[in-house]
C-alpha cells in the first residue's frame, strides 16, 4: 500500500525529520512490479530505502520511496564443507551474522555489527576487521528498472573493490537488489590477525577461538568506538 508524505525519520539512522512524497514497502517481486506499474515513472527519483544508515537525506524526498521488507534465508545447497544461503534484502544485516554464527557456519563473524540491511551490504562491498563481503559472496539477484526483468550476479559481474562494486558505479540506480547468496564454511578458519581482535579476546579471557567469541569481540571493539 502507498503512503504519501510519508515520515521518514525513523527510518534513517541520523534520525533527521525528512519525509518522502510517496513511500511503498515490499516483499514480494509480484509486490514490486505492481508497485513500479502504478506508482512510478521513469522521469520520477527513485530510492530504494534499506536500513538507512549509510544515507543522509538533506530534505524531503520528491518522488517514489521503496523499502524491501523480506526476511527470508533458505539453504540452496551445501556439501560437506560449504553451506549457501540465499537471503532476501529486507533482512538486518547484523541479524543475519548472529544466525550463522548459531548455525556454526563461518565467514561473516568479524562483519558483526555493521549497521544496515543485506540488499545494501553488496552495493558498499561491506567489510571490517580484516573480511570483506565479497570473502563469501556467491551471487545475487536484481530486478532491472528498464527491462523488468530479474538478472543473476556473480562476483565478476559485481566487480567488488574496497567499499566499491558496479552498483555503485555503471549499474547505480539501475537495479533493485532482491536477495543475496552466500557461501559459508562449515569448517571455519578464525581471522583474528586484524585489528585488536586477538588483544580483545585476550581481555575477555577466551582462551578456545569459536565464532560467537569472534563476534563478540569485534562487537565490543565497536561499541567501545
Amino acid at each position: 500500500m502507498i503512503q504519501y508524505n510519508k515520515s521518514l525519520r525513523k527510518q534513517n539512522t541520523f534520525g533527521l525529520e525528512v519525509s518522502a512524497s510517496k513511500y511503498c514497502e515490499f516483499i514480494t517481486l509480484d509486490e514490486l512490479k505492481a508497485l513500479l506499474d502504478k506508482h512510478y515513472s521513469a522521469q520520477e527519483p527513485l530510492l530504494i530505502l534499506g536500513g538507512g544508515s549509510n544515507l543522509l537525506l538533506t530534505s524531503d524526498f520528491e518522488g517514489l520511496v521503496l523499502h524491501p521488507t523480506s526476511q527470508n534465508i533458505e539453504v540452496i545447497k551445501e556439501d560437506e564443507n560449504w553451506v549457501w544461503i540465499k537471503v532476501d534484502a529486507g533482512r538486518n544485516w547484523h541479524e543475519l551474522v548472529l544466525y550463522t554464527i548459531e548455525k556454526g557456519w563461518g565467514g561473516l563473524e568479524n562483519l558483526s555489527l555493521i549497521p544496515g540491511n543485506v540488499g545494501a551490504a553488496p552495493i558498499q562491498n561491506i567489510g571490517a576487521y580484516g573480511v570483506e563481503l565479497k570473502d563469501s559472496f556467491s551471487s545475487l539477484e536484481a530486478f532491472e528498472l528498464l527491462s523488468g526483468t530479474v538478472l543473476k550476479f556473480d562476483g565478476n559481474d559485481c566487480d567488488f573493490g574496497y567499499r566499491n562494486s558496479y552498483f555503485k558505479r555503471e549499474g547505480k540506480g539501475k537495479y533493485i537488489i532482491l536477495n543475496v547468496t552466500f557461501r559459508l564454511s562449515k569448517k571455519p578458519v578464525f581471522n583474528v590477525e586484524y585489528g585488536t581482535i586477538r588483544e580483545t579476546l585476550g581481555e575477555m579471557g577466551v582462551k578456545d577461538l569459536t565464532l560467537k567469541a569472534i563476534s563478540d569481540a569485534v562487537i565490543h571493539i565497536r561499541q567501545s568506538k
